[in-house]
Formats: structure tokens, sequence, C-alpha cells
């Protein structure tokens, strides 16, 4: 029997910005059980920003907790075989969730200051994001307004759409949770800024991803998204 979903939500103006990354950086994070996958012969590691919407956890919306912004940085790992991510930090702006998901889950959440807007000008779609303390933090990303569902074996559709998600128990070993979503269609990015302390948010290891080159930019419509609960691996 299918448990019932942990959280429920619509996620909408998926902006993910993608970097090469090392795999001894990755290793840390990597749950036991699961194996550090690659896109075009190497590991990545994606900073995701986007907003909760109608937001339910086990079918219940927490006042003041329902509509909200989520930043993560995320690798991608495979679990028996499927393709999976794994979150390195998950930033939100509302504190229930944080305490849920890592008393419950274990997950990585923190609570932080965030805002987010979804803009339009001159025929073109945009994100912004700004978070962290006085909001000196910022993604935004400015792109075609009509999406494009991507093809199968597209880049874009491997950095955007996964059967699983992963955690790591607090004995090590990983945890995995269905989020199930339909194939996300793609926003064609023309602009995109980012101006993030990376060092601070996440640690001084990742200080290079504040002068490296995206390797993908993708910018997913969204939908809404059903998420099961942590099973043991």
């Amino acid at each position: 029997m299918t448990p019932p979903a942990f959280l429920t939500a619509e996620w909408h103006h998926v902006l993910g910005v993608t970097y090469a990354a090392d795999e001894a950086l990755l290793e840390p994070h990597l749950p036991r059980g699961t194996q550090i996958d690659v896109l075009e012969g190497s590991p990545r590691v994606s900073i995701v920003a986007f907003h909760f919407r109608h937001t339910r956890l086990r079918g219940v919306p927490i006042p003041l907790h329902v509509n909200f912004g989520e930043i993560n940085l995320r690798f991608y790992v495979r679990l028996h075989g499927q393709r999976a991510v794994v979150f390195i930090r998950e930033f939100v702006s509302r504190p229930a969730i944080s305490i849920v998901a890592r008393l419950a889950y274990n997950e990585p959440y923190r609570t932080i200051r965030m805002r987010g807007e979804v803009l339009e000008h001159e025929g073109l779609i945009g994100v912004r994001h700004r978070f962290g303390p006085r909001l000196r933090n910022r993604l935004e990303a400015w792109a075609d307004p009509q999406p494009v569902v991507p093809a199968e074996d597209s880049a874009a559709y491997w950095l955007t759409h996964h059967a699983l998600g992963v955690g790591r128990g607090r004995d090590g070993r990983a945890r995995s949770y269905d989020v199930e979503h339909p194939v996300w269609a793609l926003h064609d990015v023309r602009n995109l800024r980012v101006d993030v302390d990376f060092a601070t948010l996440y640690g001084p290891q990742w200080t290079y991803l504040a002068d490296a080159e995206p390797s993908h930019v993708t910018l997913a419509e969204g939908s809404p998204i059903s998420i099961t609960p942590a099973v043991d691996a």
C-alpha cells in the first residue's frame, strides 16, 4: 500500500543554475548506498530556486506556511539504478518546514530570509530571488514566455526530471522518497544574474562557484507535486 503524501504543493518557476563539480566535494554528502551520477561526463551541482504554493503537510495547511520560497544546493546520484537528487542544503523562509524536515527526516533544511518575484518586461518573463542577511544574495533570470517540453535525451530533462529524492539518515544510510510531477516545460533563458555568497551559505569548499561559468541554466514552468514519506533504502 502506497503511504500517504507527506507534502503536496505546487512548485512554480523552478530556476536551476548548474555547474561542473569535483566528485571529492560531493562525497561527504553522499548517502550510503548511492552512487554519484554524471552529465556529459562530469558530476553536477545545481543551485535551484522556486516558489511553493498551496502547500499541505499531511493534507493540512499550516498557517503562514502555505506560500513561500525555497533555494537549495543539490547534486545528482543513482539509487538502485534510479536517477535521484541529494540536497547539500535547503533554505526556506518558513520555520515550521525546516523544523519538521530536520527532526522527522534529517533533511538539511535551514530557515533564511528571502523574497521572490515573478516579472514581465519587453516580452520576457523574469524570476528574481533575493535571500540571506539583508537580502544580499541574488538569483535572477529572464526567459522566453512560452515554455517547451524537453526531449528525454536532453541535458535539460536530465536536470529537471527525477524519480527520487534521497536523504541521509542519522546512521548514514540512504532514505528515499518519491517526488511525483509531470515532465516540466522549460523556458529558454536569455539572461542570468548570479550574485551569491556560496562560501558563507554552503561552506568555503563552494567558493569557486562564485566565479564559475554555469554549464546549464533551466527555468521550468512547474506543476503540482506530491512527496511521499522517506523510507529506508
